[in-house]
C-alpha cells in the first residue's frame, strides 16, 4: 500500500480535483532540485534511509541465521526465517534503494526498467504480506495441535513458506499486465515513490485492489491470533489447576512464546498502514515518511525476536563469546518425557571411574549430578546393585529446553534396578 488507498479507493472521477497535488510530479521543481547540490535535508533524508538498511539488514541476517540453525528443534523458526528473507528484501527496497537515489540524485535505473522494478517491489511486498497470515496460522497450529505441529517435517514447513513467494509471483503476473495497472517509481526529488498516472491509479481499480488485499492481510492474522491466544489462556489455566509441568508442556511453552513478537509485529504493520493512509501529510517529507514506515515495519522484527526469544539471545551471546555468565547459572529445568519428573543440576558427582558401571559418555559428563523432583538424587551413573551379567539397556534421549544439553536415560531391561542417567 503506497498511498492512501482507504481514502481514495472509491474516489469518483469528478472528485479528482480534491486529490492532493503533492502526489503529482512538477517538472520545473524536479529540474531545479536535480541541478542544485545536495543540501542538509537531502543528506538527512537519504542518509537516514541508508542507515536503516545498514544497521538492520546485518542484524536481521544474524537473527535469521540463528533461526535457521535451530529450526530442527523449534518449528516456528522455519516460518520466521522465511519471513526474514522477505523483510531483508524490504529493508533494501525501502531503505537502501531510495536512500541511494536521494544521495546520488539519480533514479539509478533507466526509465524503461520501471515496470520490471515495480514487479519486483510488489512481489517482495506481497510475499511479506502473505507471511503474516502463514505465521499467524503457525502460531495457532503450535497451540491447537502441539504434537502434530512439532512433528512437521522441514520439507513441509519450507514448502508452505515457498507458497508465499509463489502466490506473490502469481499475483504480480495477474495484475501487472492489466490495462488498469499503474507503475510507481522512485523519484529522488520527491524523497520516495510517485506514480506515472495517479488519476488512473485512483479510478481504474488498482487502488481498490490494494485496499482489498491489505484488508484481508490484516483480518486473517487477527482471526488466527485471537483464537490462538484464547487457546493459550485456556491451556495455561488448565496446567495451573493440575500443577503439572512436563517436557511436552515445556516445548509447547517455547513454541507458544513466539506468538508474542508475532502479535507485536502484526500490530506494527496495522498501525503503519493506518498512519500511511491517513496521517502522512503532504510534500516530499510525506513520501519520505512512507519509506521510513515501510522500513520500520521490517526493522522492528529482529528487535522483537531478541527481546522475547531467550533462545535467540542465548545463541547470539554464544556467537560473540559472551555466554560465560550464563554458563555459571543453574540451567533451565529438564522435563523428562519418559518419567514425567523435573530434573535439575545437583552437586558434582564423585564417581569418575568406569568401575562404577558408567559408560565413557557418563565419565565425560561426570561434573554434574541430577536431582529428581521426588528428592531422589542420581549421579551421572548409578547402579543400586552390582550385576555379574552385563545387562541390555534401552536409552531415551531427552532435550533440555533452551540449553545445549541432553539427558540420556538408559534403563536396564534385564535388571530393573540398574539404571543409568547421563547428562551431556
Amino acid at each position: 500500500m503506497r498511498l492512501p488507498d482507504i481514502i481514495h479507493a472509491f474516489l469518483a472521477p469528478e472528485d479528482v480535483e480534491r486529490v492532493p497535488t503533492h502526489y503529482m510530479s512538477n517538472s520545473s521543481a524536479l529540474a531545479e532540485w536535480y541541478n542544485a547540490p545536495l543540501d542538509i535535508e537531502d543528506v538527512f533524508a537519504g542518509g537516514t534511509l541508508m542507515l536503516f538498511a545498514l544497521v538492520f539488514v546485518p542484524l536481521y541476517g544474524l537473527v535469521a541465521l540463528i533461526m535457521l540453525r535451530n529450526d530442527k528443534d523449534i518449528v516456528g523458526f522455519r516460518f520466521l526465517f522465511s519471513a526474514a528473507i522477505a523483510d531483508v528484501l524490504l529493508l533494501i527496497n525501502y531503505g537502501a534503494w531510495p536512500g541511494a537515489t536521494i544521495l546520488f540524485k539519480s533514479e539509478i535505473i533507466l526509465k524503461w526498467m520501471r515496470p520490471w522494478m515495480q514487479m519486483y517491489l510488489d512481489w517482495a511486498w506481497f510475499s511479506m504480506c502473505y507471511h503474516y497470515s502463514l505465521i499467524a496460522w503457525s502460531r495457532f497450529a503450535a497451540i491447537k495441535y502441539p504434537h502434530s505441529f512439532r512433528s512437521q517435517s522441514r520439507t513441509m514447513s519450507y514448502l508452505l513458506c515457498l507458497s508465499c513467494y509463489v502466490f506473490a509471483a502469481v499475483q504480480v503476473l495477474l495484475t501487472h499486465f492489466q490495462s488498469w495497472y499503474v507503475t510507481f517509481y522512485y523519484e529522488p526529488a520527491a524523497y520516495g515513490m510517485l506514480s506515472e498516472d495517479f488519476f488512473k491509479y485512483l479510478t481504474q481499480g488498482q487502488s481498490l485492489m490494494f485496499f482489498t488485499f491489505h484488508l484481508l492481510m490484516v483480518l486473517i492474522p487477527i482471526v488466527f491470533y485471537t483464537y490462538a491466544i484464547a487457546l493459550l489462556i485456556k491451556h495455561r489455566r488448565s496446567a495451573k489447576r493440575n500443577g503439572q509441568r512436563t517436557f511436552t508442556s515445556s516445548q509447547h511453552h517455547v513454541e507458544s512464546r513466539l506468538i508474542i513478537p508475532c502479535v507485536f509485529n502484526s500490530a506494527v504493520f496495522i498501525v503503519g498502514q493506518v498512519v500511511i493512509t491517513v496521517g502522512t501529510g503532504e510534500g516530499r517529507w510525506a513520501t519520505w515518511t512512507v519509506m521510513v514506515l515501510f522500513s520500520f515495519n521490517s526493522a522492528v522484527n529482529p528487535i522483537l525476536y531478541l527481546f522475547f526469544s531467550g533462545v535467540i539471545r542465548k545463541r547470539i551471546l554464544e556467537m560473540f563469546g559472551m555466554d560465560g555468565v550464563e554458563r555459571k547459572k543453574t540451567g533451565a529445568p529438564v522435563y523428562s518425557a519418559l518419567m514425567g519428573n523435573t530434573v535439575s543440576p545437583s552437586q558434582p558427582s564423585t564417581l569418575e571411574g568406569p568401575e562404577d558401571g558408567s559408560s565413557p559418555c557418563c565419565k565425560r559428563a561426570g561434573s554434574s549430578g541430577l536431582t529428581l523432583s521426588n528428592s531422589h538424587t542420581l549421579s551421572p551413573a548409578r547402579s543400586s546393585e552390582k550385576v555379574d551379567e552385563k545387562p541390555r539397556k534401552k536409552s531415551t534421549l531427552v532435550v533440555v529446553p533452551q540449553e545445549k544439553r541432553y539427558l540420556t536415560i538408559s534403563t536396564s531391561i534385564k535388571h530393573s534396578k540398574a539404571d543409568t542417567y547421563t547428562l551431556l
